[in-house]
């Protein structure tokens, strides 16, 4: 009897100690909710190696694309929170579509690991026209109309223009295109008068910048004046960060977050971060779940001003 005790301890220690390694063993799934080669996933895979190397463990990138990233987000919302599934999200299925369909997630929905990046938009007028400034096309919207153009409706060109258009009191009209490239052709021909973007599509294409829809003066750019200069108090950047489920234990959740941290101090991801024109910006869980919630609440407003949700 003592000899079958004792051999059914040994196996019962065996059996446990197999079970905790192969958790501690275990890949961790890092979903980003847009296809392989494009923006959200170009920074992700750069980021990922900082973070995997951080946490001593195998992270392993899985593309689930579609319905404007709602279904990557959904997939971590309902994966277990047992440390094992992350989502590298950006702000659009997170603070900005929740607002415009209906999705099986919301805020709630996620513990909330940390921040990587924030890029400011920008203020861009052909580089033909004959404006100067920002009040000039504020004068041609009380006077007639000014035409603007997104890369489609609820996206950050179209929230930051409407935001400002409705601020500021103009005639303005709203013209969506399928993406950025057809909407500076349409610039370029002469069709809108106003588009919203990042850096990237500044530098690469023929357009000013009159301002920055950010707090203060971007280092890069110091001669490009602020929208709050021009008297309206509007920051709009495109943001990426980190997610669980929900749940998720807050011992998890500070390991993931110190990984995280190191992660966006990365040589790789400083060199990316200037090669594409991409701010870095760490914030810490707390900070972050404030931020995205307070982000979220804005979008939603503005998205309901500019009658988008129904």
């Amino acid at each position: 009897m003592q000899r079958h005790f004792r051999l059914a301890s040994l196996s019962l220690v065996a059996a446990s100690g197999l079970a905790v390694g192969t958790a501690s063993a275990q890949t961790m799934e890092m979903v980003v909710p847009f296809s392989a080669g494009g923006g959200t996933d170009t920074v992700a895979r750069v980021f990922e190696p900082g973070f995997s190397e951080a946490l001593s463990r195998t992270v392993v990138i899985r593309n689930n694309a579609g319905a404007s990233g709602t279904i990557g987000a959904a997939s971590v919302a309902q994966a277990d929170a047992d440390g094992n599934t992350v989502g590298y999200l950006p702000i659009g299925p997170v603070a900005i579509q929740p607002s415009l369909r209906d999705t099986s997630y919301d805020l709630d929905s996620y513990s909330y690991i940390c921040q990587t990046t924030s890029t400011p938009v920008f203020l861009l007028q052909s580089d033909e026209a004959d404006a100067t400034s920002v009040q000039d096309w504020i004068d041609q919207g009380g006077s007639g109309r000014v035409v603007y153009g997104s890369s489609g409706p609820g996206t950050i060109p179209h929230l930051a223009m409407a935001a400002f258009a409705s601020e500021a009191g103009m005639n303005a009209v709203h013209l969506p295109f399928d993406g950025t490239g057809t909407a500076m052709n349409a610039m370029a021909g002469g069709e809108i008068d106003l588009f919203v973007d990042t850096a990237t599509v500044l530098e690469a294409n023929n357009v000013t910048a009159l301002a920055v829809f950010a707090p203060e003066r971007l280092e890069a750019y110091p001669d490009i004046p602020t929208m709050a200069e021009a008297g309206f108090d509007l920051d709009f950047s495109v943001w990426q960060g980190v997610f669980a489920p929900a749940g998720l234990d807050s011992s998890q959740v500070e390991t993931l977050a110190e990984a995280c941290e190191a992660a966006t101090r990365t040589d790789a991801f400083a060199d990316l971060a200037e090669k594409t024109n991409t701010g870095v910006l760490y914030r810490g869980p707390e900070e972050f779940e404030s931020f995205v919630r307070e982000n979220a609440e804005m979008n939603a407003k503005i998205l309901e001003e500019a009658g988008l949700v129904n």
